[in-house]
């Protein structure tokens, strides 16, 4: 719906940029600096994802028939380009009517998973998660607004 100027509304979830900075600048000048010298290097600050990346979520999002996601914090593991770097694992959810909360949604457990797994190793499915985003650091790109 169009408002009387003729412009869309922005979504209810836009907060500004003042509050985006504001949220930033106090990670940033808290646990940014804690974790990074906990770990004895400098923690992600940011996460990347390209516009491709996040509509193949939305379309996987639709085919599992689920009513959102949710974010879980991780860190990577040992083997993986940026070892015990920080990194966000987007998990499909469903309304589970139970609790009138939300349950996640395992691609594994889909009677499809097989099938769709492009890379099958040996017989057994790898196991993929949407954390294929470009973290900052070390991919840091100037102007990104975080203070040094």
């Amino acid at each position: 719906m169009l408002q009387q100027n003729g412009a869309a509304p922005l979504p209810s979830f836009f907060v500004g940029k003042t509050i985006t900075n504001d949220r930033i600048t106090r990670f940033m000048d808290t646990k940014h600096g804690l974790l990074s010298e906990a770990l004895g290097s400098p923690e992600t600050k940011a996460i990347w994802y390209s516009r491709d990346h996040v509509s193949q979520w939305l379309e996987e999002l639709d085919r599992a028939g689920a009513d959102g996601m949710r974010i879980y914090f991780g860190a990577q593991g040992e083997t993986d380009d940026y070892p015990g770097q920080l990194c966000l694992l987007m998990v499909m959810t469903t309304a589970n009517t139970q609790s009138g909360g939300h349950t996640d949604i395992k691609l594994e457990d889909a009677p499809d998973f097989q099938a769709r797994d492009l890379q099958p190793t040996g017989g057994k499915a790898v196991t993929r998660d949407f954390n294929t985003g470009s973290p900052c650091p070390p991919l840091c790109e100037p102007g990104m607004g975080f203070p040094e």
